[in-house]
């Protein structure tokens, strides 16, 4: 669920301003006057957005910009957790565009976070942190209909969603008409949209430029260093909040983020050593949600057959991205509509009609297996020494890592 309405700033270099928790037309309005009343100036629109997970969520005008192009506004049409909603979950109906709002507002939380525990005399450069907050607003613009489930679809390594999100974030550009937004893409031979687009697959050798003291940049939106970031942040309390698999104990690590700093050479986030036990449970939360939602033998098989009718049916979907006309319309509903007329699909939509039968040898016509090894959470956390701590090594707790995978397996016959 995600509305919006419009309000006011007094200027686009201002710092999100704080209101209290009222409904959000009381807050546009006071938000409003606050503002109009610092210095009597008609001030440039904003954005509110009421976020389930975030509560509401200021959007400057130069970020609203982007969240208005027919590009981001797609992924309203495109679901978080794919067909996940149709197979078993119908609660888990949210979409890829609630989270990359909500993605954007946690890398501002964890940049505030940054900033408050260490000790940097640099400031970080304005458009660095702009770069940052649009790299996780972006980060999954790429994604095709069903977010993950498409690249089964395409075939494995045939479709990757964040390449696929760099022609989306230079299509956005090209038609920005903001001076904030341009300069990021015109100054210094665009090293703004460099960044954005480095930070989004997480390579810094994308840059032509050094990050000088700000290789810390790169641990927030996609950590291929050790895996912490921002993405997950978001999702794991947005699906769960949805699915309501785990208690709020379970997803107490909110501390990895907001009491971590910056390393003295300014080259990665450090964490704090109390800190270190609640790093395995995020990933212990992340494991139980692929147990026991997006990895659940049903929404597997789902995947399996709505892969065999695209491929039988609308083959010619498979090539489509994100710099061709036809992106626009390549969303859930739309692919939705264009298989409807293959025999299979009516299993798609009636969940009632998938009876779980004896396990058989995968060859049986009728049938449709699945089988899939899901590794474990001790095994999916990087080793400790990818993980830079501070503070007091006697209060790191130990903990045992579970390590033995999870085997997901199940027959279905269609009624």
């Amino acid at each position: 669920m995600s509305a919006s309405l419009l309000c006011a700033s007094s200027s686009q270099n201002s710092q999100p301003t704080q209101v209290p928790a009222l409904p959000i037309q009381q807050q546009q309005l006071l938000l409003r006057q606050q503002l109009l009343s610092c210095d009597g100036k008609a001030a440039a629109p904003h954005m509110l957005i009421e976020d389930e997970v975030h509560g509401v969520i200021e959007i400057p005008s130069h970020i609203e910009e982007i969240v208005n192009h027919p590009i981001f506004q797609r992924l309203k049409k495109v679901k978080q957790t794919g067909l996940l909603s149709l197979a078993c979950k119908p609660a888990s109906s949210h979409t890829r565009y609630e989270h990359c709002i909500g993605t954007y507002k946690s890398a501002q939380d964890l940049l505030a976070a940054l900033k408050r525990n260490s000790n940097c005399e640099r400031e970080l450069p304005e458009w660095c942190r702009r770069s940052v907050e649009i790299a996780a607003l972006l980060h999954d613009v790429g994604h095709g209909p069903f977010s993950h489930y498409w690249e089964q679809v395409c075939g494995e390594g045939q479709f990757d969603h964040e390449l696929n999100g760099l022609l989306c974030v230079d299509r956005i550009f090209a038609d920005m008409k903001c001076e904030v937004l341009r300069s990021l893409r015109d100054d210094n031979n665009g090293r703004g949209v460099q960044l954005i687009k480095a930070l989004i697959i997480g390579q810094s050798e994308l840059l032509t430029y050094p990050m000088l003291g700000l290789g810390y940049l790169f641990d927030i939106v996609h950590n291929s260093r050790s895996g912490l970031d921002v993405d997950k942040w978001d999702y794991l309390r947005r699906d769960n909040k949805r699915l309501k698999l785990l208690s709020d104990e379970d997803m107490q690590f909110d501390d990895v983020f907001l009491k971590a700093r910056i390393a003295l050479d300014g080259q990665r986030i450090e964490h704090r050593c109390e800190d270190f036990h609640l790093i395995y449970k995020l990933y212990t939360a992340r494991w139980r949600l692929h147990i026991g939602a997006y990895q659940q033998p049903k929404a597997l098989a789902f995947d399996f057959l709505l892969s065999k009718i695209v491929r039988r049916c609308q083959p010619q979907l498979i090539d489509v991205r994100a710099d061709s006309k036809e992106w626009l319309d390549l969303y859930d509903d739309r692919v939705m509509q264009l298989i409807d007329n293959d025999p299979l699909t009516v299993y798609l939509r009636s969940p009632e009609r998938w009876i779980e039968s004896a396990p058989c040898d995968g060859n049986n016509e009728e049938c449709i297996c699945v089988r899939r090894k899901k590794t474990a959470p001790g095994v999916d956390m990087q080793p400790d020494e990818c993980y830079p701590l501070y503070g007091d090594p006697s209060k790191k707790r130990s903990f045992e890592r579970l390590t033995t995978p999870t085997i997901i397996s199940a027959c279905y016959a269609l009624q």
